[in-house]
């Protein structure tokens, strides 16, 4: 039985939009690990710029290399299916592009308070997940829109607990979200 060209390229649109809705699943799944583990790290650094502002900035920088090792590892054991997987100097040159940029913009542009040192790194993430969001699925959008509208609410309208605020709805919102997405 022959198809019809109708039949073969409504049959090719089922491919496509299967194929799609196959990259969104995984790409959702993939990032559901590194959202949860950024999402807590979001917790316990902005709870303790809250509770305890003179510790910090340790605590971030404790808990930044925490994150950051941990995200090597999940990456590596899902690239590599629990195996060693090789060094990927794209990787490497991604973190190191995001450490040039936020050095460079707070050398020009020195954040004042910790309000606003608060709301730089969430507000970037925001834009960061809206642009992936456009390449692999539509619930990195509505993530990403949430913090950033969530880092400017905060901002603009809750001044004494900003970090307390940001603990709450930013660190929440990325750790709900890989929940989310891991039922993609």
């Amino acid at each position: 039985m022959a198809l019809s060209p109708d039949q073969a390229q409504e049959a090719l649109r089922d491919i496509a939009a299967t194929e799609r809705r196959s990259f969104e699943a995984y790409g959702y799944k993939a990032a559901a690990p590194f959202l949860i583990l950024w999402g807590l790290i979001w917790i316990a650094g902005y709870a303790v710029s809250d509770f305890a502002p003179l510790l910090s900035g340790k605590v971030w920088l404790a808990l930044a290399v925490i994150g950051s090792l941990g995200s090597f590892i999940i990456g590596g054991r899902q690239k590599g299916g629990g195996k060693t997987v090789r060094f990927d100097w794209r990787i490497a040159f991604t973190w190191l592009t995001g450490i040039v940029f936020f050095t460079a913009l707070f050398a020009i542009m020195a954040p004042v308070d910790g309000r606003q040192m608060g709301a730089i790194f969430p507000l970037f993430i925001g834009t960061s997940y809206v642009v992936l969001g456009i390449w692999i699925g539509m619930r990195f959008v509505l993530a990403g829109l949430l913090i950033a509208a969530l880092t400017l609410i905060g901002f603009y309208y809750v001044d004494q607990h900003f970090a307390l605020w940001m603990a709450v709805l930013g660190g929440g919102t990325l750790t709900a979200t890989g929940l989310w997405l891991r039922s993609a």
